[in-house]
């Protein structure tokens, strides 16, 4: 992400950092020696950080973020389950074999295209789409859970629990998926979205 596209997501990556490490707006404002207000503000995009500012917040985003993004990659690579990594728009940008597997394709040949090639349409729209819309990427969601009725390659019917969480990093914000097959008894006894907010956790 270059330092213009940062610039305008301060509220965002703010978010993000501050609810990743579990900080409370004043203590990330003691940190920055300004006031929980000051905060508070650019976290709302009513003002934007001063220059000198804006340098220090990207040397702590920037310490541990390529980091981050390398051991989701690993992870979702040596995952024996289904797993992912999405981009805005849900386009793949890593999969593990299982998930492959689980739509009769190979892991490097889904890199690239979006989760509605190999989920369908209806899929896509009821569980996939609206991801944006909840605010996985925009550092407002901590994660969300989703049951869902799938169809097995087999052609029978079964259910599946996933877990998406985002992930913010240098080059942008990714959702990690994580997905099992689960019970209908197991999927019945859950709600078929639950989402889990920032905010519910901290402040």
């Amino acid at each position: 992400m270059g330092q213009a596209a940062m610039s305008s997501d301060w509220p965002v990556l703010m978010r993000c950092y501050r609810k990743e490490n579990g900080l409370k707006q004043e203590a990330m404002a003691y940190q920055l020696s300004v006031d929980q207000t000051t905060i508070s503000r650019w976290e709302r995009g009513i003002d934007s950080p001063s220059l000198a500012m804006q340098k220090r917040l990207r040397d702590l985003f920037w310490k541990r973020e390529d980091s981050a993004l390398d051991a989701a990659v690993r992870m979702v690579r040596a995952s024996p389950g289904r797993a992912a990594i999405l981009v805005p728009g849900t386009k793949i940008i890593e999969v593990s074999d299982s998930q492959a597997d689980h739509y009769g394709a190979v892991a490097h040949e889904m890199k690239g295209k979006l989760m509605r090639h190999y989920y369908g349409n209806e899929y896509y729209e009821r569980y996939m789409q609206p991801l944006g819309e909840i605010g996985i990427y925009n550092g407002e969601i901590s994660r969300i859970d989703l049951i869902s009725k799938i169809t097995l390659r087999d052609g029978s019917h079964g259910y599946s629990h996933s877990s998406i969480v985002p992930l913010l990093c240098a080059s942008g914000i990714y959702a990690v998926s994580q997905s099992q097959h689960v019970s209908e008894a197991f999927a019945q006894s859950r709600p078929d979205r639950q989402i889990y907010r920032f905010d519910e956790l901290l402040d």
